[in-house]
């Protein structure tokens, strides 16, 4: 395990200095008023992305935030911009060379937003243990291409469970693949590096959230990673997958039933309407039925300042837990295949 996390971390701290592996930023999944967010971005803040796909937490001003896994501090400073001055970004990652970037960076971001002081944080961690961070301190936490990395999730996520307030959000974006790695690849360190033979599969995903305590994963996006012919032979067919997804621990409120909801259009960028996930898109004042955990999560979460929730009669179900290579072969049978995020060569 050791030896794993020394080698993603120096591999990840050369490719900070060689600028040598490039991932696609998922435009396609962003609102215009994200993109033009990470049009103001550093430079050398973006040529140092390297995550699966950017997720954005909605309604976030004033939040507390953890990224973990922060790499550059792409995702740290857009959502130092949405949190707003009253907010704040952590950000915590196992390479020492991509923090130094993160730090290099704030003041240029502080001044883009235009805040009188600071609202980001960074430092090196391992996110199988942040004993360094403090019990239920965050309101949200993120991830993006990290979990694939780690040799313990079911640390990792416990990590993430504890550090987060009771109706906190925990949303991620990771690796994920469709069969377990061909035994003769378990020793390839680069195949670990790049999210192949360290990823989970779906349904190994759905257990470890749920080992943690978190509630059944709702999934929003996916994108495709290209394999070279090389990596497809000694693969064997088997394909791999970056895909985003909301979990959430939820306190000790009373659970209600169903309920019918009603979007009020509040969310900055999302005024007519909002994606939940790959089903579920609510239309600003049109009522919705959901089933008793989703209104439990609409009623008790930050959520809860953006809808109307009224009793709703007879059994609703609510789809979750959605399986991305499923959802992936679906929209490709339609003609809609996103771009890849990266290629492994």
């Amino acid at each position: 395990m050791a030896e794993i996390n020394d080698y993603v971390r120096d591999f990840y701290n050369s490719t900070a200095v060689k600028c040598d592996f490039i991932c696609a930023v998922n435009d396609w999944d962003l609102t215009p008023s994200i993109k033009n967010i990470v049009s103001q971005m550093h430079p050398e803040t973006m040529k140092r992305y390297y995550g699966s796909g950017l997720v954005i937490p909605e309604g976030i001003e004033g939040k507390r935030v953890l990224d973990i896994g922060c790499g550059s501090g792409s995702l740290v400073f857009i959502l130092s911009k949405l949190v707003g001055p009253t907010g704040s970004v952590v950000g915590m990652d196992l390479t020492p060379n991509l923090i130094s970037e993160g730090k290099n960076r704030e003041d240029y971001h502080r001044d883009r937003w235009g805040y009188n002081k600071k609202n980001t944080e960074f430092f090196v961690g391992n996110a199988e243990n942040l004993s360094e961070l403090k019990d239920q301190s965050f309101d949200i936490i993120v991830s993006n291409g990290v979990f694939c990395l780690v040799p313990n999730k079911d640390n990792a996520f416990a990590e993430a469970f504890r550090l987060l307030k009771p109706d906190g959000e925990f949303y991620l974006n990771d690796v994920y693949g469709e069969k377990p790695a061909p035994s003769d690849m378990t020793d390839d360190l680069k195949a670990w590096d790049l999210g192949l033979t360290g990823s989970q599969l779906p349904d190994e995903f759905l257990a470890s959230s749920k080992k943690a305590g978190f509630t059944t994963p709702y999934l929003t996006c996916v994108g495709p990673v290209n394999l070279s012919e090389a990596y497809k032979a000694r693969l064997r067919g088997r394909r791999y997958i970056c895909a985003g997804n909301r979990i959430f621990r939820l306190g000790s409120g009373t659970n209600r039933g169903p309920a019918s909801v009603t979007y009020k259009g509040n969310i900055q960028g999302h005024e007519s309407e909002f994606k939940w996930d790959i089903n579920l898109t609510f239309k600003t004042g049109e009522s919705v039925s959901v089933d008793e955990e989703l209104a439990t999560i609409l009623a008790q979460t930050r959520y809860s300042a953006f809808f109307d929730l009224a009793d709703a009669i007879g059994s609703v179900n609510t789809l979750r837990g959605q399986n991305p290579f499923t959802y992936l072969d679906q929209i490709q049978s339609q003609g809609k295949c996103p771009p890849h995020i990266y290629t492994v060569e």
